[in-house]
């Protein structure tokens, strides 16, 4: 009898033991290491996008960086002088909730230098790094940035369109 139990729990006991496998711990300089290494990784990419953007070292990419920064300056020139000339209107939009319904100059920058700056950086890293074999990842690189253009184009002409001559309740101020 105490020969079958021993052997019972040796064959209970012997999946429990080989299950619990021992892992290294990492060491905390690893992870540091690791979180470091993504935050350079991408600071050497700004620099890399912002180093091509002045030496204009790839025209296309370049081009619509310029247009895009070209189309959110419109955009924000054109809200900004009907905000001021207008008192009772307001911004209205997505960017609302970015910039608040009546926002400064400031605001604009801010928002407008991060959103270019990320698609920027994301087009010129997906730009740089394409397959060659892949024909839709040469489309792929300049949607985003083709999106904000778009956009920007589309709010700076309804900026200019507007009748600001107005009331403050009248339709065409809002």
């Amino acid at each position: 009898m105490k020969q079958s139990c021993w052997l019972a729990l040796a064959l209970l006991l012997s999946p429990a033991a080989s299950a619990q496998q021992i892992e290294k711990v990492q060491p905390v300089s690893a992870v540091r290491e690791a979180i470091l290494s993504k935050s350079r990784g991408i600071a050497r990419e700004t620099a890399a996008t912002s180093r091509d953007l002045v030496m204009f070292r790839d025209p296309q990419w370049s081009a619509l960086t310029i247009a895009q920064i070209g189309a959110a300056s419109a955009d924000a020139v054109t809200s900004l002088n009907n905000l001021h000339s207008c008192k009772s209107c307001f911004e209205t939009g997505v960017s609302r909730f970015v910039v608040g319904r009546h926002p400064d100059a400031h605001k604009y920058i801010i928002a407008g230098a991060i959103e270019i700056g990320v698609e920027a950086v994301t087009a010129h890293y997906f730009r740089s790094r394409d397959p060659a074999r892949k024909w839709y990842w040469k489309a792929f690189w300049a949607l985003p940035q083709s999106f904000s253009l778009y956009e920007h184009v589309q709010a700076a002409h309804h900026n200019t369109a507007l009748d600001l001559n107005c009331f403050s309740t009248a339709q065409a101020c809002h």
